[in-house]
């Protein structure tokens, strides 16, 4: 709204789509009166976690620039610019126990595949130690050949989002 970004969603005082007097409102659940709604599920372990042979846990997503897989946003020349390629983004403690630097090309393998790009490290993506994110946009790092092929069992949707990796410095 006014060309400002939202900082907190669904807050008074931060979004802007929340009317004052409101403190929190999920506007976009009419049905249930602006509540939230919460569906409670039983606990699902993980298909497979970090061990000694994969001791990092990697973590897929998007970027700001980019949404989806990218095949129409990497077209734009603005966006484009701004985020041309996926990187592995590194916790700084993770980084300097394994001896890599920033822009260093690093390699992510789990028991299905493997990527090579440029680890990120302390960047506007800094996960938790222990943790690598790399988001999916880029067709040039093919991220998902490395993650999971199950399934949840209750929403069905493939399991692309977490896996166990081992991380090293590309040959």
């Amino acid at each position: 709204m006014d060309g400002k970004e939202t900082v907190i969603r669904y807050r008074e005082g931060y979004d802007p789509y929340v009317p004052k007097g409101a403190g929190v409102s999920f506007y976009g659940n009419k049905a249930a009166g602006g509540r939230a709604a919460i569906w409670q599920r039983p606990y699902e372990a993980p298909p497979e976690s970090p061990d000694k042979e994969y001791p990092f846990w990697l973590s897929t997503g998007r970027v700001l620039e980019h949404w989806h897989s990218g095949t129409m946003t990497r077209r734009v020349p603005s966006l484009y610019k701004a985020y041309p390629h996926a990187t592995a983004n590194l916790h700084p403690d993770d980084a300097a126990r394994l001896g890599l630097k920033g822009g260093e090309k690093i390699r992510i393998a789990s028991r299905r595949g493997e990527v090579t790009l440029h680890a990120e490290i302390g960047g506007r993506v800094t996960p938790q130690k222990g943790m690598v994110y790399v988001p999916w946009f880029d067709e040039d790092v093919l991220i998902n050949e490395v993650t999971l092929d199950a399934y949840c069992p209750i929403s069905q949707q493939t399991d692309f989002k977490k896996c166990a990796v081992l991380i090293e410095r590309a040959s």
